[in-house]
């Protein structure tokens, strides 16, 4: 008989808690790499925070650590806690491909005025992957969940990564706090379903059984 830590339930909830500290950690991580090269924002602004920050070695080992504990974060709360939870391969699948793609934003980005590199090449993917593949697990833990009336913190801020999207866009035009804005709701709405998968855990496992 599995004891309390190793019991499905449990399990569930200990790589749930990662889909919660990735996104925080890697948030508190990027601010705080702000006060550390204060001269980095100085130059270039905000608009290619928080990639900026990863420029230079070996200063931006601490920015380049953050977005490699952001993608295995992912990973784990994708096939430890979201793929037993909700059993949605939009879910499963979207939190894959952003793992994949916040992998990718540690090769670091090219400077002002720098020539493309294979290294900014790289990192320009992982933006444009870890964007898309974040509207598709939103879409995927909207699908989900949208019976459950106990998920309707989730169905509050679903929109958020839609919007923050877009303000992407708006970043690429030197705005900066539309790039602070598109980061922020990129990544927060991922705890929120960290939370609720976490709540949830008894409740998916008890489905998983009824149905089998």
């Amino acid at each position: 008989m599995s004891g309390p830590s190793t019991s499905p339930a449990a399990r569930i909830r200990r790589n749930a808690m990662a889909g919660a500290m990735g996104p925080v950690g890697f948030l508190l991580t990027s601010f705080a790499m702000t006060l550390l090269r204060p001269e980095v924002i100085d130059a270039q602004g905000w608009a290619s925070w928080p990639s900026s920050m990863a420029v230079g070695d070996p200063a931006g080992v601490g920015q380049i650590m953050a977005f490699l504990w952001l993608a295995g974060c992912y990973a784990v709360f994708a096939l430890g806690a979201l793929r037993p939870a909700l059993g949605d391969p939009l879910a499963t699948g979207g939190f894959l491909a952003i793992a994949a793609g916040d992998f990718l934003l540690a090769f670091t980005t090219d400077g002002p005025g720098a020539a493309r590199s294979w290294h900014g090449t790289l990192h320009l993917v992982g933006v444009t992957t870890a964007t898309v593949a974040t509207l598709v697990a939103t879409v995927g833990v909207t699908r989900a969940t949208r019976t459950r009336a106990d998920w309707r913190a989730w169905r509050l801020v679903a929109w958020v990564p839609f919007a923050a999207a877009f303000l992407g866009m708006l970043s690429v035009a030197e705005l900066g706090w539309a790039k602070v804005v598109y980061v922020l709701g990129i990544t927060l709405p991922a705890a929120v379903a960290a939370w609720l998968v976490y709540r949830d855990a008894d409740r998916a496992v008890a489905d998983e059984a009824t149905a089998t």
